[in-house]
């Protein structure tokens, strides 16, 4: 029996119908039973390879596409392919919100969730929402193939998805891809059975959604060998070889003129020749009917399926395939040669994940309803909103908040009761919302609240007279303001990266009105241009949260009045607004170009003064960095021998795990106080100086980063390893791997001191001399 619950979903801005299908094991009844299809002693392969034996052509075509139509000959039920989870259980044409499954934990929006620079939490999270999909699949509302995450490099502030990624930086990016693919598919606990299968997308260099009159249907995104090896490729490749990710989405975009999804070298040759992906690669949805439509690389039907399929695609998300494959199939284009890999991809998948194998034998059978936003989900959920909050400003100490004094206080601006707007995109049913406003009334008695503006847009100044109003009644004004849906999403990017309509002017009305410097929170996924609120001496201190998820004002509430210390980092650059004229979205280089104007991206090439940068973020507390009495602190290493480790592992980064470090260093991380607190600590490797500007090196890269708490008055030692990948570089031209000779500096901590009188960040330096 199919059981199909109709509903109506967003995704992508349009109506989409969502059809929960109930799976049914089609080896429990004949003809399939008796086969070897069936046999679980078997290897998966032999009974994929004996089920595709027993389709017919037509049946095979029904098969390709996301809404498969299964083979009722065969008691094989239909299968919806796409399912949402980027940061909970969201919204998709498999995932259906009702009855038993009214709601899913909502997590802390990715660019939220990676400021916390904890791959545990990364670990955790991806833990849990396999959990919960497993639980809605076993509720038959849900299927068990769910496209998230995304790894794509934050590239440019504009861009409207860049909320949904680990940010700027591939070290960061790839430890994220690694830490919730895995933990999502299971964790290798059941070598043979995935909880749930996990696709990292969009491959590749997809960071554009529709800007200057074009889109991302019809972009070309021409990138060098140089940038697509040391920024594009890295998540991806971590993916795969340290997340073992079961699915690769392929983007909309070409690449270098040749559309992702027929894009060969890309899908046979990098994915599953070079990095060894074993899995099925769906379309992103419409994108096979870009590469002839929108593309025009392909000029029939025919050979658009084709060249698709042969370049490793295995699964089209849209109608493209529904409706030629069938005249393909018909006029003996579409052979089973054709056909028959991209099945064993698909059955793979399905076969791992139990489909066709006894409830008894699959250690997933009883996840259910009790295992969904359970009170150990909630507590991660507000954890991890508490772990991405960035404290950017703190002059002069305002923060923490004493909620004992009995203060007046006034909640102010367009996000301070927002709720849509904690969540996100690519969002699910959260069950509860608790706004700014919510969270300091846990706090506080009777806050005042005023929105200043109907809404981010701000595009009037009709409610300012009301929060100046409130301001001036107030002894402490929180104001939160930013960015929401209605400005950076899927299909929409910025223009503008200053805070949108009269939002400044909202800051410098309340500010002025206040009896004392107010506190200023940005919600929002990309950067904005807070150069205005951070040199206001009436903007008393500055917090950035993304978008922090259904506990978001309790976490930020929580932050304000010192129940959490905050320890946040920005994992993007906070860039003035002059940026976007400097340089167009259409120019994929990570490097400045003096030819076009691009001044670089992001910490490691961008080559002006970041409004806040990479990694900036401060605590309530004190840190101090120092040497071990017995450090040594320079060394010398023989590059010769260095390449010849890193090449043994350029393709294998499992391989890298197992080799020893070429250097090891330690130092103290001293907490002054007042408060126990967490400091992340982040370790760059900065190349030899005339490197940068010949062959395009990086100013620094992130090489090792981890949070350590510490309590007050306490130091710990703190180890760090240093590899050979570590002292690798792609270079000009074929962007090949090299390791510079010269004098490299390990640059440990942060140097950036604090708007207030506390020195928040230490900094070392280690010398390494490369022969």
């Amino acid at each position: 029996m199919v059981l199909c619950v109709v509903m109506v979903v967003h995704v992508d801005g349009k109506q989409c119908w969502s059809c929960s299908e109930t799976w049914s094991n089609p080896c429990l009844l004949d003809p399939l039973k008796s086969t070897d299809v069936c046999d679980v002693n078997l290897a998966n392969v032999a009974r994929i390879r004996a089920l595709l034996t027993l389709l017919l052509p037509d049946e095979k075509a029904g098969l390709l596409s996301n809404n498969a139509k299964g083979v009722s000959r065969l008691n094989i039920p239909a299968y919806q392919w796409w399912s949402e989870a980027l940061h909970g259980i969201g919204g998709s044409p498999g995932v259906t919100f009702n009855g038993s499954t009214p709601f899913a934990t909502s997590f802390p929006q990715v660019v939220t969730t990676s400021s916390s620079f904890n791959t545990t939490l990364f670990s955790l999270i991806g833990d849990a929402i396999g959990t919960e999909g497993h639980a809605f699949f076993n509720e038959h509302h849900a299927g068990l193939t769910f496209w998230t995450p995304n790894i794509n490099i934050f590239r440019d502030p504009r861009w409207g998805r860049g909320q949904e990624t680990p940010g700027e930086d591939p070290t960061l990016t790839a430890a994220y891809a690694a830490a919730f693919t895995g933990s999502f598919q299971g964790g290798g606990s059941f070598p043979k059975y995935l909880k749930a299968s996990s696709c990292c997308k969009h491959y590749s260099a997809y960071d554009l959604e529709d800007w200057e009159g074009v889109d991302r249907h019809h972009f070309n995104a021409v990138v060098s060998k140089q940038d697509q090896n040391d920024t594009y490729f890295p998540a991806f490749q971590s993916c795969v070889q340290r997340g073992q990710v079961s699915s690769i989405m392929c983007s909309y975009n070409a690449v270098n003129g040749v559309p992702s999804c027929v894009n060969s070298d890309l899908l046979n040759g990098q994915l599953r020749q070079d990095w060894g992906f074993e899995g099925y690669i769906t379309s992103d949805c419409q994108a096979v009917d870009d590469v002839k439509n929108a593309h025009h690389y392909t000029t029939s039907n025919d050979s658009t399926i084709v060249d698709s399929l042969s370049a490793g695609m295995d699964s089209d998300c849209g109608n493209f395939f529904e409706n030629h494959l069938g005249g393909c199939i018909a006029d003996g284009t579409c052979s089973n040669s054709v056909l028959d890999p991209a099945l064993e991809n698909l059955f793979g998948v399905q076969f791992r994940l139990g489909l066709f194998d006894p409830l008894e034998n699959q250690p997933y059978s009883k996840l259910g309803v009790s295992d969904i936003n359970t009170p150990k989900h909630q507590q991660l959920a507000l954890e991890a909103a508490e772990q991405g909050i960035v404290l950017l400003k703190n002059d002069p100490i305002v923060l923490p908040l004493n909620p004992s004094k009995g203060e007046k206080m006034a909640v102010v601006g367009p996000n301070a009761n927002a709720t849509e707007t904690l969540l996100g995109n690519y969002e699910g049913n959260a069950p509860y919302r608790i706004t700014v406003f919510e969270g300091v009334s846990r706090f506080v008695t009777d806050p005042v609240y005023e929105p200043g503006c109907a809404n981010v847009n701000c595009g009037s100044t009709d409610q300012f007279s009301s929060a100046a109003q409130a301001a001036e009644n107030a002894d402490c004004v929180i104001l939160v303001v930013g960015l929401d849906q209605t400005v950076e999403k899927e299909g929409l990017d910025r223009y503008d990266i200053s805070l949108p309509g009269e939002q400044e002017a909202l800051i410098e009305v309340v500010a002025s009105a206040a009896k004392k410097p107010i506190i200023l929170v940005v919600m929002g996924g990309g950067c904005v241009d807070l150069s205005a609120a951070k040199a206001n001496k009436n903007v008393g201190a500055i917090l950035w949260t993304g978008y922090p998820g259904q506990s978001g004002g309790n976490a930020i509430a929580r932050t304000l009045f010192g129940l959490n210390v905050p320890s946040g980092r920005l994992t993007q650059t906070f860039y003035p607004s002059s940026f976007v004229h400097e340089v167009s979205m259409f120019d994929m280089g990570m490097r400045p170009n003096p030819g076009t104007g691009n001044p670089g991206r992001g910490y490691r090439f961008y080559t002006g003064k970041p409004i806040f940068a990479f990694g900036a973020g401060m605590s309530y507390s004190k840190f101090t960095y120092s040497w071990e009495p017995s450090t040594q602190t320079s060394a010398k290493v023989v590059g010769s021998k260095i390449n010849e480790l890193a090449d043994q592992t350029f393709h294998n980064l499992r391989a890298a795990d197992k080799l020893s470090p070429i250097l090891n260093i330690s130092f103290w991380l001293a907490n002054e106080g007042p408060f126990d607190a967490t400091e992340v600590v982040l370790v760059y490797m900065r190349p030899p100086p005339d490197l940068k500007k010949h062959q395009g090196a990086p100013l620094r890269s992130l090489r090792w980063f981890r949070r350590v708490h510490t309590t007050v008055h306490n130091r710990v030692v703190v180890n760090v390893s240093i590899y050979p990948s570590d002292i690798r570089l792609a270079g000009e031209g074929n962007g090949e791997m090299f390791t510079p000779r010269g004098n490299w500096t390990v640059e440990i901590g942060q140097s950036q001191s604090s708007q207030g009188h506390q020195r928040r960040f230490g900094q070392l330096e280690f010398s390494l001399t490369v022969l």
